[in-house]
């Protein structure tokens, strides 16, 4: 009986351990290098949005697309292209850094959070929403390479797009 209870005490005390380990895990692959990966996320609410899509990150470089939008940063600048829409915001970067974009920032404010190999999912809470994820084919690789992912080019598009520089 005292062995019993010695064990379970024991598998108590390492539960949350088991759960640090696996954010930082996470962390480190996140925050090493360039790393890719696909994404599908709910929003949830009276009207749930749902997104997915695909990003790279690599330091303050971010690619976002889905759903039809594109968003881009190259540290500095930000781009918002809506390619249905024939639109472009731009904006300056700085203090604009949402889940997709560096998700290791939000990892204390995940809940239900399972890792896997080249996988991720759980819910995370911000401002009030919950916001269930996954993410899948994460991918890790060297920092640096073509940095041109990051950048949009305004200068190539039509005159029947309309573009607005809030910067």
């Amino acid at each position: 009986m005292k062995k019993a209870l010695l064990v379970m005490i024991l598998a108590l005390a390492v539960l949350p351990l088991a759960a640090q380990s696996r954010a930082d895990q996470l962390r480190q692959r996140l925050e090493s290098g360039r790393v890719s990966f696909d994404y599908s996320l709910t929003v949830e609410g009276n009207v749930p949005v749902k997104q997915s899509g695909s990003v790279v990150i690599d330091g303050d470089c971010y690619f976002i697309k889905g759903n039809g939008t594109e968003v881009r940063c190259d540290g500095t600048t930000l781009w918002t292209v809506d390619t249905e829409a024939r639109e472009v915001y731009i904006e300056n970067s700085a203090g604009v850094r949402e889940f997709l974009a560096d998700p290791a920032a939000y990892l204390d404010k995940v809940s239900e959070l399972k890792v896997g190999e080249t996988t991720a999912s759980g819910v995370y809470s911000d401002d009030g929403n919950r916001v269930k994820f996954n993410l899948s084919s994460i991918r890790s690789s060297e920092s640096g390479g073509d940095g041109a992912v990051f950048s949009f080019d305004v200068s190539a598009l039509g005159e029947d797009w309309v573009v607005t520089d809030l910067r």
